[in-house]
């Protein structure tokens, strides 16, 4: 409940203080991603701070029950596993159903995708604390080891720094970022929907066939140094979040959930902290 109620409380604010804001400015698009980020992150944090002592008091029980035999710990695993999602998938409804009209965003389709994704990327954060507090001995160590972890993937997950100045030697820490693809799902839902192009008018000097899409709109108030360029060519040349890939980043999104749940897996089955 405490999670649920974190998230309603952080759609408010968020709506609040992103409520009629202009997306099509390089300052308004700069803070729409920033908006899209930093919503992701708080509730992946609080999901993941939340579920690490309700596992490690799961994980006494499972040991008790484990000593006489009462089942086995594939069981208990499908247990948890299951468990998590109606409830993640509940709480983010919730979210979404206020955040997303709240600050602008516009399409039923577009908005269950929305929703869709943030659940996922809610359960992949569980389900990452429900791995570090079997695979770990305390739930101290689980959260300082998830401070770490969580600090260095969401530094690499291509808002700050952009995707496109990354450096080269760090590339693989972009690509390897289970909530990268996430983030980038996102972003390409609000901000990379344009299924026509506008074209650039060099004698005009201006966009022309415009569609209504917000990711169709040019952006303004670039500054001097950059070309002129759409909604969507920005978010997707600076932060690399394509709409094309979609679908294939939702893919990654179910394989780093699936590795998550194997590693859980195993450290419930091989590691046993009553162990001196």
């Amino acid at each position: 409940m405490t999670r649920i109620i974190i998230g309603i409380f952080l759609a408010v604010l968020f709506g609040l203080t992103y409520i009629n804001v202009e997306y099509v400015s390089y300052q308004g698009i700069n803070g729409g991603v920033g908006m899209v980020f930093m919503t992701t992150l708080f509730n992946g944090i609080v999901s993941f701070n939340g579920v690490l002592p309700i596992a490690s008091g799961e994980r006494a029980a499972y040991y008790r029950e484990r000593a006489s035999q009462t089942y086995n710990s594939l069981w208990y695993f499908v247990g948890s596993t299951i468990a998590e999602i109606p409830y993640v998938f509940f709480g983010c409804l919730l979210f979404t159903v206020i955040f997303y009209p709240m600050v602008g965003f516009t399409g039923f389709a577009t908005g269950v995708l929305y929703w869709i994704n943030v659940s996922l990327l809610v359960l992949l954060q569980t389900y990452m604390g429900q791995l570090f507090i079997y695979a770990l001995p305390s739930v101290e160590v689980a959260a300082i080891i998830g401070v770490l972890i969580n600090s260095i993937f969401f530094l690499f997950m291509g808002f700050n720094p952009p995707a496109n100045a990354i450096p080269a030697g760090y590339q693989w820490l972009y690509t390897i970022t289970p909530q990268k693809y996430s983030l980038s799902i996102l972003m390409a839902l609000v901000f990379s929907d344009c299924p026509n192009e506008p074209t650039w008018d060099s004698d005009l000097q201006q966009y022309v066939n415009v569609g209504p899409e917000l990711g169709c709109q040019p952006v303004t108030d670039l500054p001097v140094t950059m070309d002129h360029t759409t909604v969507k060519g920005y978010v997707e040349s600076v932060f690399k979040m394509k709409h094309d890939e979609i679908w294939s980043n939702f893919g990654y999104v179910f394989l780093f959930l699936g590795i998550l749940r194997l590693m859980a897996l195993l450290s419930l089955r091989y590691i046993n902290h009553q162990k001196r």
